[in-house]
């Protein structure tokens, strides 16, 4: 549903669920529903969206969420793990770096990765405490070990020119300062 016809319902009546009762409308979203062959819940804007995850083949859509799966357990102990590090202003030029170094791994683990990043899908479907979850407690150990020593280079760069920058912009400041005073 677009802004205009919401702003005009809330103009006519003051209460958007009126809405439902406008025949119009509603002939709309069931000849879209129909087309479709479902329900459509995310409205009319993302309609394009929709029709173009239909043409991703099955098996590529299992690996994007079998991706987006790995991340949402990987990412948290990534963030937690660099905190560790006490990176201070360039925390988050590091983290941003490991996060796309880490995405390319997923891309192509070594066959001692792959395993574990199985077990660890597997142990995670399990209705456990995370705490409870060996596996998950071991995700900074196998991050340490799937990161290369190219990506370890490429994170101390990352590092230094962030730390390069905010020195640069603390003199600037005081240099602004200085000449105001």
């Amino acid at each position: 549903m677009d802004d205009e016809i919401l702003a005009q319902q809330l103009a006519k009546t003051g209460n958007l669920l009126d809405l439902l009762n406008d025949e119009a409308w509603m002939r709309e979203t069931e000849a879209i529903e129909a087309e479709c062959g479902g329900q459509v819940e995310a409205g009319l804007g993302l309609k394009p969206y929709v029709e173009q995850l239909a043409t991703v083949p099955p098996a590529a859509f299992r690996q994007q969420r079998r991706q987006v799966h790995l991340l949402s357990i990987l990412l948290p102990a990534l963030k937690a793990w660099l905190q560790s590090w006490e990176l201070g202003r360039s925390f988050e030029a590091v983290y941003i770096k490991a996060q796309r170094q880490l995405f390319e791994h997923l891309q192509q683990p070594t066959p001692e990765q792959a395993t574990w990043l199985e077990t660890l899908l597997a142990e995670d479907s399990q209705q456990i405490p995370p705490e409870q979850k060996p596996l998950r407690s071991q995700a900074i150990a196998m991050l340490a070990k799937m990161f290369t020593e190219d990506d370890w280079q490429a994170l101390a760069q990352t590092a230094a020119e962030e730390t390069a920058k905010g020195i640069l912009q603390v003199r600037q400041r005081e240099v602004v300062r200085a000449t105001v005073v």
